[in-house]
Formats: structure tokens, C-alpha cells, sequence
């Protein structure tokens, strides 16, 4: 590894001493291959009618995906608060006995 400093980039000499910097940034005529990408990025294609139609199936298809992706997880929940009322309820009748068989030794 060098200590010494390194040389920095020149900017740009003006354009009255750099032709070609003067044709490449400030020339109409010149092309780049940028402009043509640009613009067509803003234009749509027209799609064909069987083109729409499978956007609409894919549309479809995905809000169907999305519902049921729903339903599974509703379903889910559903499930497990049924599941804690189902064992909450298990307790108290298990505790609900238990006591109820201490009253009848006691003999009221």
C-alpha cells in the first residue's frame, strides 16, 4: 500500500476546447441509445384479446389465491379458540366434579 496521494480526475475541458465533449452533450444529431428506451418505457403495447383475457384469468386466479390464503388462516383461528373453549370447559367440569364429590363424602 502506497501512502502517496492519488491523482484526482480532471473535469471536463470546456466545450470550445473539446469537440467531442461538445457533440456527444450538445449535439441534436447525436443518439445514445437511451431516448428510444425511455420512450417506449412510457408507451403501453396494445394487447391482443387473448392477452386480456389471460390477464383477467391470472386476475382472477390471484384474488381467488388471496381468499383462500383468508379462509385458511380465519379457519385456523377459529379452530384454536374452539380447541380453548373446548379445554377450558374440560377443566371446569374435571374442578366442578371434584368438588361436588367432596360435598357428598362431607355429607352436606
Amino acid at each position: 500500500m502506497s501512502l502517496t496521494p492519488q491523482k484526482t480526475q480532471q473535469p471536463p475541458a470546456p466545450v470550445e476546447e473539446n469537440p467531442a465533449y461538445a457533440r456527444r452533450y450538445f449535439d441534436e444529431s447525436y443518439d445514445d441509445g437511451f431516448d428510444d428506451l425511455q420512450s417506449s418505457a412510457d408507451e403501453k403495447p396494445e394487447l391482443t384479446d387473448e392477452e386480456l383475457e389471460e390477464q383477467s384469468r391470472v386476475r382472477v386466479r390471484l384474488a381467488l389465491g388471496a381468499g383462500n390464503l383468508f379462509a385458511v388462516i380465519s379457519g385456523t383461528v377459529v379452530i384454536l379458540v374452539l380447541l380453548t373453549l373446548l379445554l377450558n370447559m374440560i377443566n371446569f367440569v374435571v374442578s366442578d366434579m371434584s368438588r361436588s364429590l367432596t360435598l357428598f363424602q362431607t355429607g352436606f
